[in-house]
């Protein structure tokens, strides 16, 4: 284990860290060793020598299975401890007898069983199936209560003796059941906030394009979307710009497909250099880009300029020297009683009125 060890019985006791299961495990096996070498004092005490033979040759047996966890056979390691368990429970009811409660152990182990599914990545062929581990606990037990009832203890405690060993045996039972349920809730809860963030990994890749990092086309038309339910709902104003690469194709066809996507990076960068948080900018497809403004016609051409100044001074690094290029860009804002495919096809057709007379500009044409 690592040399800080009240930290990790720290993070395992308040779950706010992911601690992993082979230091989980050594915790319990070293808790599990020192309950067995307590319980050897006590017999010694009693004078149970086999037990004392017993829990002598367990404290050895734990030694070894905090070795078989330290190198990384965990699942080994909770069955082992489940072997020793039930060799216990028989051994000790068949010599003390069924009031020392060294039965209680098999209830406080069942949590172990669905806790090993969690372990078992695959769990279509999981070799412990909790259930059936569960019902051997159950035989185990009604096999340990027939033999308290049809043998004599081998040996005989005085009451006292008796009810000390079942508190002590209760009291370790109820921890280690608490300390299985723990790690199960833990361990659920840690896999939930994994699962979580994957998913919001996942729905992020979604909705940005892999080029520019920009929102896709996908994601942008639900912001779009929204836009105009505020727009019907309160009143808001918001614009679309529509800007497109002038000669895009010449450019890759002359320079490369490498260097026309260092363009298109270059060109994302501007446009984020020239919004607010509130805006959303969208690669609508190829080298044609989207952004919507929530702000007045004004300002939104005010931003397309500053884009298509910003692209036109931009230059663009190949085999040594500088490339520039420039942009035309469309720009139209929500009136009442437009539909949102009216305004994107009126950012179009601005955009296209540059491209066709002049290009490098931009054109706000209101209908």
């Amino acid at each position: 284990m690592e040399p800080n060890i009240f930290k990790q019985i720290k993070d395992v006791i308040t779950g706010q860290r992911v601690v992993s299961q082979m230091v989980k495990l050594e915790l319990v096996t070293i808790g599990i060793t020192i309950v067995h070498v307590i319980m050897l004092l006590m017999f010694v005490h009693f004078n149970v020598w086999p037990m004392i033979i017993y829990n002598g040759i367990v404290v050895a047996y734990y030694l070894y299975v905090l070795r078989t966890v330290h190198i990384g056979n965990v699942i080994t390691g909770y069955v082992m401890t489940f072997v020793e368990i039930t060799i216990q429970v028989i051994l000790g009811t068949f010599m003390l007898g069924w009031d020392v409660g060294f039965f209680t152990y098999l209830m406080a182990i069942i949590p172990l069983f669905f806790y090993l599914t969690v372990l078992d990545d695959d769990v279509e062929k999981s070799v412990y199936p909790p259930l059936i581990q569960t019902l051997a606990a159950i035989v185990v037990m009604i096999v340990s209560y027939v033999i308290s009832n049809r043998f004599d203890p081998a040996f005989v405690l005085e009451d006292g003796q008796v009810h000390a060993l079942f508190i002590y045996n209760a009291v370790f039972s109820v921890i280690l059941l608490a300390a299985m349920s723990h790690f199960f809730v833990t361990e659920r809860r840690f896999t939930t906030i994994a699962m979580q963030k994957e998913n919001e990994k996942l729905d992020l890749e979604a909705s940005v394009d892999p080029l520019t990092g920009l929102t896709n086309r996908r994601s942008m038309e639900k912001h779009l979307e929204n836009a105009m339910l505020e727009a019907k709902r309160r009143g808001r104003i918001y614009s679309l710009v529509m800007g497109d690469i002038d000669y895009f194709k010449i450019i890759n066809d002359n320079y490369g497909h490498e260097f026309g996507d260092e363009a298109l990076k270059a060109v994302a960068k501007i446009f984020r250099d020239n919004v607010t948080e509130d805006d959303c900018i969208c690669r609508w497809g190829g080298e044609e880009f989207l952004i919507l403004i929530m702000d007045s016609h004004e300002k939104a051409t005010s931003v397309a300029e500053a884009i298509r100044s910003g692209v036109e001074k931009n230059t663009v690094m190949h085999n040594g020297k500088e490339i520039r290029f420039t942009m035309t860009l469309g720009v139209t804002s929500y009136k009442p009683g437009y539909s949102l495919e009216t305004l994107i096809q009126q950012a179009d057709n601005n955009l296209y009125y540059g491209k066709r007379h002049g290009r490098n500009q931009v054109v706000s044409r209101e209908y």
